[in-house]
């Protein structure tokens, strides 16, 4: 069925009220974004056209990358500019205007053939979402080094090239994502052979084993999380949230990402349980929710969460009051409570949010809690991967200390 044509005008209105309802304070919309949507339906205007057309739209867009490109106007500008025309493309298409995170694109762009052979490789197996953005850009990174090298497709690459692409990725790549390259782009040598795609066979130069470091991590100590909670300042409506994030993260070991999407409808009250299908595993997990935690949420619930129809607890302090969408806010909102604190932060010193996760792991091993027990509250579906905390125990570790009295000692002189 053909849509009825919409008035450029009539959607300014609706993009209003609807931005309106979301949230956004009134001086904020009128006087920060009203300019930039009202410029879209004067661009119309000015070559007289009254009802929204898809191509227009598309017209004004390149127009403002030219402009910024020739330096008429700013990065600001430009890119307020785009969201305005986002806003009319999408209450085109939906009738409405949803916020959600932009999607992760890649840097690798490929020719016809080889988006065909990536599209069908992730369409051959149900992918966890962050595992099939894994898959898509070691896949990507490969092909795109053929087509760098002038090869329009597989059947005329041979293994030397593959061998060469190896060596290139080597010299610039840490152990850890090496092995996880080769790994992934074995996979789709191995959906290669099997869909019958012509290829060189390379599975086995792919299946070469690059040994990883596992280095100790590091976590939050209970000192410095008395320190980091000491600057969450709970009579904010911020401070009521963050404090629950923290206090959920210390005492569950909740990932960030989950304690993001955890929805109000997660939490059994009575029970006094939390309920979240973990993101990284896709597994459900039943976990206590202590009374620090639960009081925390309860407080931001009642007393600091804004009106909002989103069924997730922890919200944006802002308008839009959508869901935080992701674990990165809340691990880029930990880190700037660790600088008021004045703990000095490391690359991979494992004081992030993250190690609030650790921090649970470590201090149920030092109370004598199976390694067992814990690889179920944390949701390890790999016995072996809850092992790596073992290494946190310092005060049980000695006891594995070598006894070195049977060893004789011999005092040599020069």
């Amino acid at each position: 069925m053909t849509k009825q044509p919409l008035s450029v005008t009539e959607m300014f209105s609706s993009i209003m009220e609807l931005l309106e309802q979301a949230g956004y304070a009134k001086h904020t919309l009128w006087g920060n974004m009203y300019g930039s949507i009202r410029s879209v339906v004067n661009f119309y205007h000015e070559k007289g056209i009254c009802n929204y057309d898809p191509a227009v739209t598309h017209e004004f867009i390149q127009t403002v990358e030219q402009r910024y490109r020739e330096g008429e106007i700013c990065r600001e500008y430009y890119n307020a500019q785009k969201r305005a025309a986002r806003k009319f493309e999408m209450f085109h298409s939906t009738g409405t205007l949803t916020w959600e995170c932009t999607k992760r694109t890649s840097k690798y762009q490929l020719n016809g053939e080889y988006s065909r052979l990536l599209n069908a490789f992730l369409s051959s197996r149900d992918f966890h979402e962050n595992t099939k953005w894994d898959f898509a850009w070691a896949v990507r990174r490969y092909l795109s080094f053929f087509q760098e090298k002038g090869i329009p497709s597989l059947d005329r690459a041979s293994i030397n090239d593959s061998r060469e692409f190896v060596i290139n990725a080597a010299t610039s790549m840490a152990a850890g994502s090496l092995h996880n390259l080769l790994c992934y782009v074995r996979q789709f040598h191995i959906f290669l052979k099997e869909s019958g795609e012509k290829a060189p066979d390379c599975i086995s130069l792919f299946s070469y084993h690059v040994p990883r470091k596992m280095p100790v991590r590091g976590y939050v100590s209970d000192e410095e999380l008395t320190a980091i909670m000491g600057q969450v300042d709970t009579s904010t409506s911020m401070g009521k949230r963050d404090k629950g994030i923290i206090m959920l993260g210390a005492t569950t070991g909740l990932r960030a990402v989950d304690i993001a999407r955890l929805k109000l409808t997660d939490i059994d009250w009575p029970r006094g349980e939390i309920h979240v299908s973990q993101s990284k595993t896709g597994g459900m997990l039943y976990l206590p929710l202590l009374p620090e935690a639960g009081e925390s949420i309860k407080d931001y619930i009642l007393n600091g969460r804004p009106e909002s129809d989103a069924p997730e607890i922890f919200l944006r302090e802002k308008a839009p009051f959508v869901s935080m969408a992701s674990g990165v806010g809340i691990g880029y909102m930990f880190d700037c409570y660790c600088k008021k604190a004045g703990i000095d932060r490391k690359p991979f010193d494992g004081k992030g949010f993250h190690g609030l996760r650790r921090r649970l792991a470590r201090n149920m091993l030092v109370s004598g809690t199976p390694v067992t027990t814990i690889a179920q509250v944390l949701g390890h579906q790999n016995l072996d991967t809850a092992k790596q905390y073992l290494s946190l125990d310092s005060q049980n570790l000695k006891a594995c200390a070598l006894d070195f009295s049977c060893v004789p000692l011999e005092r040599r002189f020069p």
